[in-house]
Parts: structure tokens; C-alpha cells; sequence
């Protein structure tokens, strides 16, 4: 008889050992398919959703900030937690405006895990013909400068460099608007 490596795990014992700024990290006990107990350190964060904003001359729109994980400065498509009952492309657009001051129309692109450690969901956007209505109201934490690259500068200098953050989001969104 073969056993089903890919089974669901039991979880055994979870205890929170640190919680901030809507993140978190559990210290998880699962029962394995083999039947001996592992320990994993798992990430859980609020939803959030990033957008890849265009505007009506196909510039990206990017948010510029120095990031403390990779301790570097990254471009961002523009984004962050949703906030309870908001839905994901209110989100988006009010992130948008936030951050860069554009406004656009909103698409959904798709959804996917932030990693395989993490229960978090992210969610990727588009924008269509994005023009700027505002100046943006970053949060005290955030120093950003606004960014808007065309659509060669931003794969070459940004994606395939490595140096975006919302990679994924990006290249979902690229695919939905066909421009992969």
C-alpha cells in the first residue's frame, strides 16, 4: 500500500511569538503524513493588494521607498492590507491614490500566496489610464517618491533587475493586459 505524501498535515500546537504593525509569526507543531511531529515558523499578515498602474501614455506608475527586509531601496507597484469588510480592488485604488495621488480604472489580474510559509493571500490589480488628481498622503511611515517609467524601462530595469518587490503582482497583471 502507498502512502499519500502530499496529505494535509495536522496541526498540532500554534502559539503566536511575535505580532506588529498587522504581521505576525506562529510557532506551529504539525503531525506529518509519516506520522512524526515538525515544527514550522509560519508568517500570517492581512490580505493586501498591489497595482500595476498605467497611464494613458502606458507609463508605469511606481511607488520608490527604501524597503528594511532587503535593506534597500525597491520600486513597488502601489498597494497594502486591506482594512476589514474593504474589498481588494477598493483597496488598490484607494492605495493608489495614497501613495502616487493617480487615479484610474481598476481590473482584477488574479490572486496568489505570498510564499510557502505565509497564509497570506495577495491580490493583483491593474490600472488603466491613470492620471494624477492628488498629491499623495503616505503614512508616517512611508517615505516615497513617485516613479513612472515606460513599459521597456520597467522590465529591464526593474523586474528582470530584480529590484520590485510585487514581482508577481506585476507579472499577473502583465498577462492579463496582455503585454507579456
Amino acid at each position: 500500500m502507498t502512502s499519500d505524501t502530499t496529505a494535509s498535515w495536522r496541526e498540532i500546537e500554534r502559539t503566536t511569538v511575535f505580532s506588529k504593525f498587522g504581521r505576525s509569526v506562529d510557532r506551529t507543531v504539525f503531525e506529518l503524513p509519516d506520522g512524526r511531529n515538525e515544527e514550522f515558523y509560519l508568517k500570517s499578515e492581512r490580505p493586501a493588494g498591489a497595482v500595476l498602474a498605467l497611464t494613458p501614455d502606458r507609463q508605469v506608475v511606481l511607488a520608490r521607498q527604501y524597503r528594511p527586509g532587503p535593506d534597500s531601496v525597491l520600486y513597488e507597484l502601489p498597494g497594502g492590507f486591506l482594512e476589514p469588510g474593504e474589498r481588494a480592488s477598493e483597496a488598490v485604488a484607494r492605495e493608489l491614490l495614497e501613495e502616487t495621488g493617480y487615479h484610474g480604472q481598476i481590473h482584477a489580474a488574479g490572486a496568489y500566496w505570498l510564499d510557502a510559509y505565509s497564509n497570506t493571500r495577495r491580490h493583483a490589480f491593474y490600472a488603466t489610464d491613470c492620471v494624477k488628481i492628488a498629491e499623495p498622503t503616505p503614512e508616517r511611515t512611508e517615505f516615497i517618491d513617485v516613479v513612472t517609467l515606460d513599459l521597456a524601462q520597467f522590465r529591464t530595469r526593474v523586474l528582470r533587475r530584480g529590484e520590485l518587490t510585487d514581482t508577481a503582482a506585476a507579472y499577473l497583471a502583465l498577462d492579463a493586459l496582455n503585454l507579456l
